[in-house]
């Protein structure tokens, strides 16, 4: 798995949230967020999604984990209440592609800490994050974005 480590300036996200085990309600979410986001024109071929896990499972029983679908948008744009707002921090991250699966995902999400220990960076307490472009998932791809301290 390739590690790149890139810089980011913070964004504003518009995301839809579930609670509970991760993976059972995400891709729902993934599909409000799509929704509402092409009604609105902003599904063209640059547009950002992610996802976020906002809790850690093995500390967080798991009907009470949060996990964001969110995309990028403008800060001028004026958002309704059927999503929130929120922002996704600028910084330093170690980026992973990842194979679009369930399976790459998982054994991505087991792996990164190591190699991340091993190269001498350190993480910090900003949520990690999951990116979907139009360009990664032509190649069968997302990246798993994780804050650098």
């Amino acid at each position: 798995m390739r590690m790149t480590l890139q810089h980011i300036p913070t964004r504003r996200l518009a995301f839809v949230r579930v609670t509970g085990p991760f993976g059972q309600g995400n891709a729902q979410a993934i599909a409000d967020i799509r929704q509402w986001a092409s009604r609105r024109g902003l599904l063209r071929d640059d547009a950002i999604l992610c996802g976020i896990p906002r809790d850690d499972p093995s500390v967080t029983p798991p009907d009470e984990c949060r996990y964001d679908a969110a995309i990028v948008v403008s800060d001028g744009l004026e958002l309704d209440g059927a999503v929130g707002d929120d922002s996704l921090h600028g910084g330093e991250y170690a980026v992973f592609d990842v194979p679009h699966t369930a399976e790459g995902v998982g054994e991505a999400w087991s792996s990164i800490f190591g190699e991340i220990e091993t190269r001498g960076l350190a993480v910090n307490n900003e949520p990690i994050f999951e990116m979907y472009t139009s360009e990664l998932l032509a190649r069968h791809l997302c990246q798993l974005w994780v804050p650098l301290q």
